[in-house]
């Protein structure tokens, strides 16, 4: 949820952005592109909490991920070892 958030958030400064960009009188390509230098370096410093709570929710699934990479690798071992069985020298 906090990746949604962060992405409205972004978007809804990119719009506030061009609005008044184009209010002062920017338009077609230059809008853009002045848009999205002036909202991304707003962006960095208004939404840092935003982010960060993005940056944690990332952390998180990574850390699930392992942890249910190394239990499926660990019973894959214990598996393969209980089908070779004791081997005979």
């Amino acid at each position: 949820m906090a990746v949604v958030r962060y992405t409205v958030l972004r978007a809804l400064v990119f719009a506030v952005v061009a609005a008044l960009l184009f209010l002062v009188g920017f338009r077609g390509l230059l809008l853009v592109v002045v848009a999205l230098l002036v909202s991304g370096l707003a962006s960095y410093f208004v939404l840092r909490g935003s982010r960060d709570q993005v940056s944690i929710a990332f952390d998180r699934r990574l850390r699930t991920i392992r942890e249910r990479t190394h239990a499926e690798d660990a019973w894959d071992d214990e598996q393969r070892a209980r089908a070779d069985g004791p081997k005979d020298a």
